[in-house]
């Protein structure tokens, strides 16, 4: 009898996984898949399709993604993306910390660029996409845009940086950016630590999210730039911090910051913790999601792990 009730607890444990992951519609035209993945991305992928379509009611969050990707597309021009020009720069303590650890090994002149252009400390397949010439147009006439404009860009720049970035230096992030978005186009991630989760799937094929997509997220996040993030507040402590290009959820105390109102003393498992045991056996520090190619790897699998689920 014991026996017998053992393996109908452990079917009912399960069911209930099985359970918090949608499986409908699977016939999403394009531009609502996309909707869907924004709203999935920001609120968690664990919603019923009932909420996911509420918040899409609610919230802008989703129209704003779908109108940045259609413009990296090519299917709408720069007069038609909004532009934010004012921004509050959360707690000076987590920049001043990012700031001091962003690493510098003079792999180019142009600091802004050698501060993020590390390579990761895992072995990851990438490859040597043909240089997108419209994709990192389109981003350079983003961002300066939002340079002559001081939008938010320019405004998270100029609290880490003295000098002002050129038209030449700013075409050269265009392309950096545009470069390691297709980077991972025919990229597999395999897990290497086993769930019982349906989400985080054994094999995570980059392939599925388009680089436009990718770069959609991460404009409306971080407006592009680098080292963004915002502080999540709960019981007025900071327990949470999403940064880098796409802002991914981190542990407040994955970070060396001793505060009162900075952490808890545990570090919870957010979507870097997450990820970063499942698919990289803790490979990955929070300073690796301030990169470049670490946050938008990061990123990526996320984004392609609620794909999935929309299948």
């Amino acid at each position: 009898m014991k026996f017998i009730k053992a393996i109908v607890f452990i079917v009912m444990i399960f069911y209930l996984l099985y359970a918090c992951v949608i499986h409908e519609p699977t016939d999403l035209p394009d531009d609502l898949r996309i909707r869907y993945i924004a709203i999935m991305y920001k609120y968690g992928p664990f919603l019923e399709t009932q909420r996911i379509e509420a918040l899409m009611e609610q919230d802008t969050y989703d129209d704003d993604v779908l109108a940045y990707y259609r413009y990296f597309k090519g299917l709408i021009e720069l007069s038609d993306v909004k532009i934010v020009e004012r921004a509050e720069i959360y707690d000076p303590r987590i920049k001043d910390y990012i700031k001091q650890h962003l690493p510098s090994n003079h792999s180019d002149d142009i600091l802004f660029l050698d501060n993020f252009d590390e390579s990761l400390p895992v072995t990851i397949k990438t490859q040597d996409s043909e240089k997108n010439e419209e994709l990192a147009r389109r981003i350079y006439d983003l961002l300066m845009r939002d340079w002559q404009k001081k939008g938010l860009f320019r405004v998270w720049y100029e609290e880490f940086y003295p000098d002002q970035l050129s038209e030449g230096q700013m075409r050269r992030y265009a392309e950096l950016l545009a470069q390691v978005s297709c980077s991972y186009s025919s990229t597999i991630v395999e897990r290497v630590h086993a769930t019982s989760s349906n989400f985080y799937r054994s094999s995570v094929d980059l392939s599925k999210i388009p680089p436009e997509l990718l770069l959609a997220i991460a404009y409306k996040e971080s407006r592009l730039f680098p080292a963004s993030f915002r502080a999540e507040i709960s019981q007025d402590k900071i327990q949470a911090i999403s940064w880098g290009l796409c802002h991914i959820l981190i542990d407040a105390d994955t970070l060396d910051l001793t505060y009162e109102d900075i952490g808890n003393q545990k570090i919870d498992m957010r979507t870097f913790e997450l990820i970063n045991f499942y698919y990289f056996n803790n490979g990955l520090s929070e300073i690796d999601l301030i990169q470049l190619k670490g946050n938008l790897l990061v990123s990526l699998i996320q984004l392609a792990l609620i794909y999935e689920i929309l299948e």
